[in-house]
């Protein structure tokens, strides 16, 4: 767990739907001291009471508005990986 991105998360300057913010939040909760997190979208979801789809779409958002970056991995062989995700908004 990372304070310093949960307290990111809750200081976003940019105007979020509180789906929004609450994912925000669970991924800065989530995040290393680095701001990295893997957590998969059926986490997100559970944690947020709403479907995959609608997380999929709260993080589309986020990631336009600047506040995290997303980057799709694989495995050695080619495989899917965990998706990487870095909180990086409303920090001071």
């Amino acid at each position: 767990m990372s304070t310093t991105r949960i307290r990111a998360a809750f200081n976003a300057r940019a105007v979020l739907r509180p789906v929004e913010r609450l994912v925000l939040v669970q991924l800065g909760n989530l995040a290393g001291p680095d701001g990295l997190a893997f957590p998969p979208l059926s986490r997100l979801a559970a944690a947020a009471n709403v479907s995959d789809s609608t997380v999929s779409r709260v993080l589309d958002r986020l990631a336009e508005l600047g506040l995290i970056e997303r980057t799709a991995r694989r495995t050695a062989t080619g495989a899917g990986a965990p998706t990487t995700y870095r909180v990086i908004g409303g920090q001071a």
